[in-house]
């Protein structure tokens, strides 16, 4: 399926749908390149992929299952419901603007409800935050949550953070999943056995945005099956801070930046 977005900036621009692993490595490419925390997901479940007219790709939105059951059972109210909920896990742009993006959105959105989904469940980072690595101190533009208030997605409150996301060891950041073992601070040290410095890496709070698909008929009565309510979002609650490195290390910083 493909969304044909007519001439931008003198050349003709696509939305694709990508089940995965269509163009793994190129989508793997972008995102590591272009998100502030150079990580993307291994695998999804569907990716839409904005491209030039030369095939060159300028925009990724990844989804697939959220990534903790847990996150699935506080979200739906009956347990049968939860095949119908799917995560965005990135979207990442680079060189287009706002209108194609929400273009992007928008038709994912729609392809979305048309596999069979009721629900798109994100979380974005309110705050900008400075990293201290190594050799220089980078700042990291965060989502800021506009491109999904414009585009009709419900504000559900935050996430509190606090949990551990990884670990910064020797200087190198590891997620706490590691194939089949997921670190803690009880056996980091049993599968790192020659480090050093071992530091955990938390993360901070989130905001939750939900996009209820289908018709309007629909929505009314998708918005009742879920756990979370609508909550008002205002931009001044969301300031662009700078947070030290002692409140989350280990990230090489942005250079594109999500959006």
């Amino acid at each position: 399926m493909v969304l044909r977005l007519g001439a931008g900036r003198g050349m003709p621009r696509e939305v694709l749908a990508l089940p995965y692993p269509q163009r793994k490595d190129e989508i793997l490419t972008f995102v590591r390149k272009h998100h502030g925390s150079r990580r993307s997901p291994s695998v999804w479940t569907i990716a839409y992929a904005l491209e030039n007219g030369r095939g060159k790709i300028q925009a990724v939105l990844m989804y697939g299952p959220p990534p903790y059951p847990s996150v699935t059972r506080g979200f739906v109210r009956c347990p049968e419901h939860a095949r119908r909920l799917i995560w965005q896990a990135r979207m990442v742009a680079a060189g287009i603007t706002a209108a194609e993006l929400d273009a992007a959105l928008q038709f994912a959105n729609r392809h979305l409800a048309g596999l069979g989904y009721w629900w798109v469940l994100t979380l974005t980072e309110a705050t900008a935050r400075a990293f201290d690595g190594l050799l220089a101190r980078v700042q990291q533009r965060a989502f800021t949550g506009q491109v999904y208030d414009r585009n009709g997605f419900m504000f559900c409150g935050y996430a509190a953070g606090g949990k551990v996301e990884g670990f910064v060891i020797d200087g190198v950041f590891r997620h706490i999943r590691q194939g089949r073992v997921t670190l803690s601070q009880r056996n980091v040290r049993e599968h790192f056995p020659e480090a050093g410095q071992v530091r955990p890496v938390r993360s901070p709070d989130r905001a939750r945005w939900v996009a209820v698909l289908g018709d309007a008929k629909q929505q009314a009565v998708r918005v009742l099956l879920m756990r979370y309510d609508r909550q008002a979002w205002e931009p001044a609650r969301q300031p662009r801070l700078l947070a030290r490195a002692g409140d989350v290390i280990g990230f090489a910083g942005a250079r594109g930046g999500a959006v």
